[in-house]
């Protein structure tokens, strides 16, 4: 065939493309796929919403049992000792250097978009394979400087034994070294939009450790066995979970040593640093009231934080559970150039989230001290100020839920990180400076006057931005719809 015939079949072939991607017929099924698609995205994640919703229904359940169960016999004191060691588990989490969180989220939810099984196993094992050596490393650490940690004096504490304090801190330091790997099963779970069985597997452990907590508050036990009826039934359940995910759902995530590539390990440190600073950042602004009043005005105040804290900070709970399974379903749509569908599901769950939430936060407000004195007791009760603040706090939280998780789903991490840490430093400065002036109210106040002065007006701004500059191109939306 000449150079001109093989020319002109080319020509023919490229006419009849833009003829047929051109037919009104076409674009309407190509419109159809991709409407399929967001309806699915929808779906998928209203699906993991509730569930999400009814594990957070176990989880005030819990809270609502284990706090009149364990503050009366264990006393302000070792109360505000277990509240404190929760807190600094959550600390301990960032030890995962962002690998079983976020990043994972958003390689695999990259490679489900571009349905490619082969990369999702090896991001998957050098995760899985990365969190192992990282806690093997932390188990020799731990092993090595533990018998030198005066944790008496680290928790600032005299009526509890030295014994079960440190048991109670050998068990949970144990306990979190071998859960670490298991962590990427809740990012694997959102990463392809099965949130529900994510949630699902969350709803049988909050079960299990209810059941473990009334077992063990029935005949008294002490910190070392709250840590083995909570920490440790979580983690068995978690084993089991593990097993079910690789060998029977996701059978081409085995996570084999084979399947680990240096360059996947390279990319998930690279996402999973600047995920890390997001995470530290997030801690200072979320879990450092604890160690912040412990210090300050001393383990038994933790108590009336934290619990006050938990009431009122229940409306911005349950908008992150309802607003994270868009995640994964903002990056595999970016993934699939879905703009459109993008920018609506954001404005949507915004307004959404502002709706339902500011209502039940005012009546919590309104109704939060006599709540806390049925359930925890008078001396539990908070000050006015205090709740006044912590009110604040959530409202500016949930005006910027979704704003939050469409950066995180889109890697847009600069503005986040930035905006996060500064926030996490004024938290942190303020609350003390405020906490030893004027006392808990103050570290509430630190918490708002933060979020108000750096994380709203940068994540506003940068959402912003986004959004403006994003435009559907509906060559890429035909060309994904007709992969």
């Amino acid at each position: 065939m000449s150079l001109r015939s093989s020319s002109s079949v080319v020509a023919q072939r490229l006419v009849s493309g833009c003829k047929f991607l051109l037919n009104p017929k076409t674009l309407r099924g190509l419109r159809h796929a991709s409407s399929d698609r967001g309806r699915e995205r929808y779906r998928r994640a209203g699906m993991s919403a509730s569930a999400s919703l009814i594990q957070k229904a176990l989880t005030i359940v819990i809270s609502l049992v284990s706090v009149p169960l364990t503050v009366h016999y264990l006393g302000p004191e070792r109360y505000g000792v277990w509240l404190t060691i929760s807190s600094l588990l959550v600390w301990m989490a960032m030890t995962d250097f962002g690998l079983a969180g976020n990043a994972l989220i958003n390689v695999l939810s990259e490679a489900n978009g571009n349905d490619d099984r082969r990369a999702a196993q090896e991001y998957t094992s050098s995760a899985v394979w990365a969190l192992t050596a990282v806690a093997a490393l932390l188990a020799i650490v731990a092993i090595a400087s533990f018998r030198f940690i005066p944790w008496n004096a680290v928790f600032r504490v005299s009526n509890v034994r030295p014994g079960e304090l440190t048991l109670t801190c050998a068990l949970t330091i144990a306990l979190f070294i071998i859960g670490l790997p298991l962590n990427v099963q809740n990012s694997i779970y959102c990463a392809y939009q099965d949130g529900f069985l994510s949630n699902a597997w969350g709803i049988a452990m909050n079960l299990a450790t209810l059941v473990a907590l009334v077992i063990v508050t029935r005949f008294h036990g002490g910190l070392p066995q709250l840590v083995l009826a909570l920490s440790g039934t979580r983690t068995v359940l978690a084993l089991v979970n593990v097993y079910y995910m690789f060998r029977k759902r996701y059978r081409w995530l085995l996570p084999v040593p084979s399947a680990v590539r240096w360059h996947c390990v390279h990319r998930l440190f690279k996402l999973g640093g600047k995920y890390l600073v997001n995470q530290l950042g997030a801690l200072g602004i979320y879990q450092s009231q604890p160690m912040i009043i412990t210090q300050i005005l001393g383990p038994a105040n933790v108590m009336i934080f934290v619990v006050a804290q938990k009431v009122i900070t229940l409306p911005m709970d349950l908008v992150y559970m309802v607003t994270s399974p868009l995640v994964p379903a903002f990056g595999e749509a970016k993934a699939r150039n879905d703009w459109k569908w993008i920018k609506s599901a954001y404005e949507k769950v915004t307004m959404l989230s502002v709706a339902a939430a500011v209502p039940v936060l005012v009546l919590i407000a309104v109704m939060a001290k006599p709540l806390i004195r049925i359930w925890a007791g008078p001396e539990a009760v908070p000050h006015t100020s205090l709740i006044l603040w912590l009110s604040l706090y959530n409202l500016l939280g949930v005006l910027l839920m979704g704003g939050a998780q469409l950066l995180i789903g889109l890697e847009r991490l600069a503005p986040l990180v930035l905006s996060v840490t500064l926030c996490a430093l004024g938290t942190i400065g303020l609350g003390i400076l405020f906490g030893r002036s004027i006392g808990l109210s103050g570290v509430a106040m630190a918490m708002a006057v933060s979020k108000l002065a750096f994380l709203f007006p940068i994540q506003i701004w940068a959402v912003r931005r986004l959004l403006a500059h994003k435009k559907v191109d509906p060559a890429s939306v035909a060309g994904e719809a007709a992969v």
